[in-house]
This record gives C-alpha cells, sequence and structure tokens, in this order.
C-alpha cells in the first residue's frame, strides 16, 4: 500500500506499451484520471464524497473485474494495484500530505481488525436475515450488487437519483468504466433485483459480488481495500480472487466467515 504515491506519476511519462494486453496502446487508466479529477473539480466534489464513490465496487471504481492484470502505468499491473495509484493522485488533488495519504489505507486496515468482534456479533443477531440474502442471491443470474445512498447497481446497470444509467465502455477497455454514459429508458430493476438491494439494506451491506465458489458481502471499502462476510457452500474460504487479496479471516460458523482484504 506504500508504493502507490510514487507509483502515480508515471501516469505522465507512459512510452512503451505491451503487445500482449487489451489496452496496450490506449493510455485508458490515464484518460479515466484526468476525467475524474476535472469532474471532481468542476462539480466540487468533497473528498468524502470522492472516497464514497470510489469504494470497490462504486460507480469511480477503475479496478478491472474480468481481467486480473492489465497493462497500466508502463508495465504489468495487477487488478487491486490501479486504484492504490488513482489515490495517490486524488490524496494531492484533496491536499493530503504523503503521510496522511499512506495512513488512509492503513487506518481502514486498522479499523476493520478492531471493529471484527462486533462485526461477527452483528452477523451472528442477524444470521436468519444474511442467510435470505445468500439464498436470494445464489437464485438470482447477477454478480455485482451495489446499495448506497443515491446510488444503487445491478452488474453494468445503476440507478442514480432516480434516473438508471449505464457506462459506453470501449471494446478495448478492460476498464469498468468510462468517460461517456448511456441513458437508460427501457431498462430498470426487477423485483428481484429490488429485494436483494432492500435486504441489503437491512443488514447494512452497501455491496456484494458473487463468485463461482461464493459470495462477498461488503461492509465497507476503501480504494480495493475491503472488509465485510463471505458466504460459502462448501465451507472453504476463497482466497484465489484476484479482486479480494484476503489478508485475514475468521470463520464464523459453517456458512460465513468475516474477512479483512487488502
Amino acid at each position: 500500500m506504500q508504493r502507490f504515491l510514487t507509483v502515480f506519476f508515471l501516469f505522465t511519462s507512459i512510452i512503451t506499451f505491451s503487445q500482449e494486453y487489451l489496452n496496450k496502446n490506449e493510455n485508458f487508466d490515464l484518460i479515466f484520471y484526468r476525467y475524474l479529477d476535472s469532474l471532481t473539480a468542476a462539480n466540487e466534489i468533497s473528498v468524502e464524497e470522492y472516497l464514497k464513490f470510489s469504494k470497490p465496487f462504486s460507480k469511480w471504481d477503475i479496478r478491472p473485474v474480468t481481467h486480473e492484470k492489465v497493462w497500466s502505468l508502463d508495465s504489468i499491473r495487477t487488478s487491486s494495484e490501479i486504484p492504490n495509484f488513482f489515490w495517490g493522485g486524488f490524496s494531492q488533488h484533496y491536499k493530503f500530505s504523503d503521510k496522511e495519504a499512506g495512513d488512509k489505507p492503513n487506518h481502514f486496515l486498522k479499523s476493520a481488525q478492531i471493529e471484527g468482534n462486533s462485526n461477527v456479533e452483528f452477523l451472528n443477531k442477524n444470521l436468519n436475515k444474511f442467510k435470505a440474502l445468500a439464498l436470494a442471491v445464489q437464485k438470482n443470474d447477477n454478480s455485482i450488487f451495489l446499495n448506497q445512498i443515491s446510488l444503487k447497481r445491478v452488474d453494468d446497470l445503476y440507478k442514480e437519483n432516480n434516473k438508471y444509467w449505464s457506462y459506453i465502455i470501449s471494446e478495448k477497455s478492460p476498464f469498468p468504466i468510462s468517460t461517456q454514459i448511456n441513458i437508460e429508458e427501457k431498462i430498470k430493476f426487477n423485483k428481484e433485483q429490488e429485494k436483494i438491494l432492500k435486504l441489503m439494506e437491512e443488514i447494512n451491506i452497501y455491496s456484494l459480488v458473487k463468485t463461482k465458489k461464493g459470495i462477498f458481502f461488503l461492509k465497507d471499502g476503501f480504494t480495493d481495500n475491503s472488509c465485510g462476510y463471505y458466504f460459502t457452500s462448501n465451507k472453504i474460504m476463497e482466497r484465489d480472487n484476484h479482486l479480494f487479496e484476503i489478508m485475514d479471516f475468521v470463520n464464523i460458523n459453517d456458512d460465513f466467515y468475516y474477512y479483512i482484504a487488502n
């Protein structure tokens, strides 16, 4: 987590490109950084709002979802590295010192550890609701859900201030955001999706991700870091998903773990 501040400045000096990666000649990461930098400045977006929308799987989370490694910052980078480089740039945008910026992710991870026991207790007290949510997600075809104040998401469809929209993403881009959106006039969340979003709200889960092996329930997040719960049908904690670099986990019961990812 400490290396992102210096590496960020390589954004402005990208001169070589991989011949093996989807975005080898496009500089999408630099384009998106400049776009978000301009957007947050023009709209006077506070650091709190920026951090809210740059959490894992929110609308400004730059991480490639389906690609574990991409060409970025003049080299092959893992998906989880890229949000840290973005935070390096935005920390200066918001006038954080290097130390303050570096302390932010560490503080998040420390808090996730300190609050571990109370988070486990919360799940135990609401176990039936967690099981009901897990069952609803298993029966559903969608993989990503987000429920934040003013913003909801189901896979690639967003709902913000009662309007539905989606990003217009180039076929050459591995990134989940873009500089253009499409207002969706004929698509909206169905009853099953709305049910899942409602259940998430009831147990303070802001996002969830269904994988081939289980379901991650995100309680909170910072850049690529997150903490929350993992639901499994085989009693094994999933540790090989490139979107969740697991640093610690605790078995709660046969179905759930508490996890911290950095």
